[in-house]
């Protein structure tokens, strides 16, 4: 079973950098454990104060606790009537839940091992910067992990 490692959470970090360089955003980034425990963050750019640190380490903690992306968490959550369950969520635990795009768990064999969460764009950005640093991680981490065959 593959655990959250720094080695991973640096690899999420170093794909999430990646992509929003290519979108020309400068985003905070947080990776949690499966139980919500920060294990890394990055802040790209220069730009000061602001909320992206407690925003993206929520992100991340509400896409491993609902194990799916925020943006589907924050879609399902809008149809329900006056928005009690967000409006509840984020009373009971602040600073740790996110009912916004930018955060999804990180599943590596069928199993959430954690979460990255990313702010500092607009909602689609920041869900397609997580969404697609993910893309493949899988199979790349997977494939970096076995032994040497020969």
């Amino acid at each position: 079973m593959i655990r959250m490692t720094l080695d991973l959470a640096e690899e999420c970090i170093r794909r999430a950098k990646l992509k929003a360089t290519e979108m020309r955003a400068n985003m905070s980034i947080a990776v949690v454990d499966d139980t919500g425990k920060l294990v890394a963050y990055a802040h790209m750019g220069d730009k000061r104060g602001g909320f992206g640190e407690k925003k993206s380490i929520a992100k991340a903690r509400t896409g491993m606790a609902y194990r799916r992306d925020t943006k589907a968490s924050m879609e399902d959550f809008a149809n329900r009537p006056g928005n009690y369950f967000i409006i509840g969520m984020s009373a009971m635990y602040p600073d740790e839940f996110w009912a916004g795009p930018g955060g999804a768990p990180i599943i590596i064999e069928g199993e959430v091992v954690g979460g990255l969460g990313v702010s500092g764009s607009s909602p689609d950005n920041d869900h397609r910067c997580v969404t697609e640093a993910l893309d493949g991680l899988e199979i790349e981490w997977l494939k970096k992990a076995q032994p040497a065959i020969k």
